[in-house]
């Protein structure tokens, strides 16, 4: 999961790519006049001044990152001149990334844009594989960084592996920048197969952008662009050497299909129905005020929608979002399947969410040390740890004194993985404290149905008294395990899971506990005298009644984590101890269900062929029921999975290109169970 960084050396008081044998920043002005010239060839400043305040975004992807030198240049112009109302999403595909440390040193050499970079450095992500989402200036700039191969990367977030459908039912790239090294240094990044990809991603609307590009190249650049369906407009000088080209898209797609063969029927997370594009006027209402309905309000609030929430409590977060302390709960593997691969990146995304929060005095980044409960995991441990050297940010592998140390106890076990940048929260806290800072209004009310009418096409919310609460544009169900009472979403497979906390006692040991310490259970350090210690698993139990042993198993279960802390909790009187017993909403293949809701009796008449052969290739759409979508089960991860997959939800009610990989999404979709009970013929 660790990317290579790249190998840079200075040469000339410059920084210089050993591997592609090109400077990142020219030792002459001549890298910051391309950056200048890359501005006014695109024409961003009459665009982005022209931009209505209704605009909700405008996407400029980059097949280069570098030193991040455009990426600057760009946000340093739409903070000047954009509508404070609209977003830059920001992509950029970068295989080898620069080295935290290093890209401060370049940066260096930008005065004029230290402000922004500053803040880009703070929050640069660490070198993993994958799609890193930041939110930077106030939230006006959303970086999408794509570490890994471009090609791959950006193939990667289309909606379908036909790239007739890549951004079906979705905005377009507005504008590439095609700034890689030169194509004779790094043919990769101009070849068609990237080209092509490109092109699946743009609408007539979109141009592309080149800087740079050796004359001895030109005429195959310019081949492969107008290949891919790009239209070449005259081609200006830069220098003696050096060209560029503006190109327009055409809007002539290929015919040509890419098929996971082993996949079958790979277009069913589409919906058949072509929706018009978003807009601001829209209402959007979540049922639902735990963490999961409130992180998806405000990434829709961000993005201009008018969201209110209704929930069954007067204050948010009050049943499975209410306990005083709950953990950014870490959770990897040494393999590559989907699962770790979705708890890794929420893991850094809500590490990055939560940041200012922990600043602002709530909870605690006090880190989170998570201990082997076997020879097996410990095994495992120790490949994670390979796996991402040179990521200490982010997990450490540490050893019994240091983990004695980290911790402020005396533990047995011989070694852990540290978390530093993870921590605990109060997560019924944070739930009010989103809607509060984004002025989105709590209706309190018992849901009871709802309903969808065709002659004003919107959703109708009733109350067990079948009186009309509200009516909306667009419905969120976020619910948990609640979901299954609405006749449009009863066929998700969650199940109620209860669980109990238990608040321990601080002892003369357990006072010094500076970070959480977790394994078959997980403990916090002490916050308002008393430790956070869990949590149970009571299936087919209903009751938030406090029970005396699920306090035993929670201690007994932090002594089998480790035996030095089972010693530094002993003498405990689990008949007087208090706690809090709720909910979780889990699933069978342990994801959240993020996405629009099927129409089931629908999806399974049209994909009904799965049971006779599940390998079946189709490019048939799914059926979806209109405006109508899901966030829950995310068993004891909530805090963990919450914001990723509200900002997951707010990219497809926007209907903005995703910045979450296509199989991942799929991972999460509502209509998995569907179709993979068709395919093992449960249906």
């Amino acid at each position: 999961m660790a990317i290579i960084a790249a190998d840079i050396q200075w040469r000339k008081g410059a920084p210089y790519s050993t591997l592609f044998n090109e400077f990142y920043i020219s030792p002459s002005n001549e890298t910051e006049q391309n950056e200048s010239e890359f501005l006014q060839l695109g024409d961003f400043k009459r665009r982005w001044q022209g931009l209505s305040k209704h605009c909700a975004s405008f996407t400029i992807a980059e097949t280069g990152f570098g030193a991040g030198l455009n990426f600057l240049s760009c946000s340093d112009l739409w903070l000047n001149i954009a509508p404070k109302s609209s977003v830059l999403e920001f992509f950029s595909a970068e295989l080898f990334p620069i080295d935290k440390a290093e890209l401060a040193k370049i940066l260096s050499q930008r005065p004029h844009l230290r402000n922004l970079s500053d803040e880009l450095i703070k929050h640069y992500p660490v070198p993993v594989a994958g799609i890193h989402s930041i939110e930077l200036f106030q939230g006006r700039v959303r970086l999408h960084l794509m570490f890994g191969d471009a090609n791959e990367m950006f193939s990667s977030i289309s909606q379908s592996p036909n790239k007739e459908q890549a951004h079906y039912n979705r905005r377009p790239v507005d504008v590439w920048l095609l700034d890689g090294f030169a194509p004779t240094n790094n043919p990769a990044m101009w070849s068609p197969e990237l080209l092509a990809t490109i092109a699946s991603l743009s609408d007539q609307t979109t141009i592309a952008l080149t800087a740079n590009i050796d004359q001895k190249k030109i005429l195959t650049v310019s081949k492969n662009l107008q290949s891919a369906g790009f239209l070449i407009q005259p081609t200006e000088s830069n220098g003696p050497q050096k060209l560029r080209l503006k190109a327009l898209f055409s809007g002539r797609k290929h015919q040509q299909l890419e098929l996971d063969n082993s996949s079958g029927s790979t277009q069913w997370h589409l919906d058949k129905t072509v929706r018009p594009i978003s807009t601001r006027d829209q209402e959007v209402t979540i049922i639902g005020a735990g963490i999961a309905g409130c992180t998806t309000a405000v990434a829709l609030a961000k993005r201009g929608f008018k969201v209110k929430v209704i929930d069954r409590h007067p204050r948010a977060g009050q049943e499975g979002s209410g306990n005083s302390q709950a953990i950014v709960y870490p959770k990897l593997s040494p393999r590559d399947d989907v699962l770790p691969r979705i708890n890794l990146q929420a893991l850094l995304f809500s590490s990055r969410y939560y940041a200012p929060f922990w600043e602002g005095g709530l909870g605690n980044q006090c880190g989170v040390i998570s201990l082997p409960g076997n020879a097996k995991i410990a095994e495992d441990f120790i490949q994670i740890s390979q796996r991402f050297s040179g990521c200490g940010d982010f997990v450490q592998l540490i050893e019994n004194d240091e983990l004695c140390d980290r911790s402020g106890l005396s533990l047995a076990s011989s070694i852990g993985l540290f978390f530093p940048l993870l921590g605990w929260l109060p997560p019924s806290i944070i739930c009010q404290q989103l809607l509060k800072e984004h002025g989105i209004p709590l209706i309190h009310a018992n849901i009871d149905h709802f309903n969808h009418q065709q002659s004003d096409s919107r959703w109708h919310l009733f109350d067990t008294s079948e009186n009309l609460v509200y009516s909306t544009d667009i419905l969120v169900v976020a619910t948990a395990y609640g979901c299954e009472k609405f006749e449009q979403t009863n066929f998700l497979p969650v199940t109620q899971l209860r669980g109990q906390i238990s608040k321990l006692p601080v002892g003369t040991r357990t006072k010094s506990l500076k970070t959480i310490v977790c394994g078959d259970g997980y403990i916090t350090p002490a916050h308002d005298n008393y430790h956070s210690c869990g949590a149970t698993y009571n299936k087919g139990l209903f009751s938030t009644e406090l029970r005396v042993q699920d306090h035993e198993m929670n201690i007994a279960q932090m002594g089998h984590t480790d035996s030095g802390l089972g010693d530094a909790l002993e003498n405990l009187d689990a008949t007087k101890m208090d706690g809090r017993a709720n909910f979780r909403c889990t699933t069978k293949d342990y994801l959240p269900i993020v996405g629009p809701v099927p129409n089931f009796s629908s999806m399974l008449k049209d994909f009904g062929f799965l049971r006779r052969d599940a390998r079946a290739d189709s490019m048939m759409m799914g059926d979806y029921l209109p405006n109508l979508y899901i966030n829950c089960g995310m068993g004891s991860r909530g805090l963990s999975y919450a914001p990723y997959t509200a900002e997951l939800l707010a990219t497809q009610i926007s209907q903005q290109i995703p910045s979450l990989e296509r199989d991942l999404i799929q991972a999460m979709h509502p209509a998995r169970f569907l179709i993979r009970d068709l395919k093992k013929k449960r249906l």
